[in-house]
């Protein structure tokens, strides 16, 4: 008799984990996506005038820009953010003519919650050296990035592979180049 109470146990053991999976599974979306939190911040530091931290309501008061670009598999998507040159310029990083001299020596670190770190260049970054606006975006296709990629990430739509496209970044540095 110890057998079967035993083996009627684990079948309603199994049975409860079994409807506990089931149940998490319809309710937990397959690719959560993320509205920038009022507390999420974005640091913009190094040799600037003014280092600061940006707050979303700060990021989302700039101008917003769409750019239309495909990802490292190939699929086209809508990006939407602000340009980084914008955001560069509250925190008086060095442009437009005061690009020049010991200035091009200097760049953009870019660093990612994960410690994943990038380096630009100030003069791709510059309308009046660059064609190509890179992008802080928030949102692809319309819906808010998905918690892997944001809140925040940089998109740089003419480089063939998505190697400096940050995700999921935290600051942003201008050093000197040595």
């Amino acid at each position: 008799m110890p057998t079967r109470l035993l083996y009627l146990f684990r079948t309603e053991l199994l049975l409860a984990v079994s409807v506990l999976i089931i149940s998490a599974v319809g309710v937990l979306p397959v690719a959560q996506a993320q509205q920038p939190a009022a507390d999420v911040a974005l640091r913009v530091e190094g040799l600037v005038a003014s280092p600061r931290t940006l707050t979303a309501a700060q990021l989302a008061a700039l101008p917003h820009h769409e750019q239309q670009t495909t990802d490292k598999e190939g699929r086209l998507h809508v990006y939407r953010g602000v340009a980084l040159r914008d955001v560069l310029h509250l925190a008086g990083a060095p442009e437009g003519k005061a690009i020049h001299g010991p200035v091009l020596a200097q760049a953009v670190l870019a660093t990612a919650a994960d410690g994943y770190q990038v380096v630009f260049a100030l003069p791709e970054i510059d309308a009046e050296f660059s064609p190509q606006t890179i992008l802080l975006a928030d949102h692809r296709d319309g819906q808010p990035l998905p918690t892997h990629d944001g809140p925040y990430q940089l998109v740089v739509p003419l480089e063939k592979k998505p190697a400096r496209w940050v995700r999921q970044l935290t600051s942003l540095r201008v050093v000197k180049v040595q």
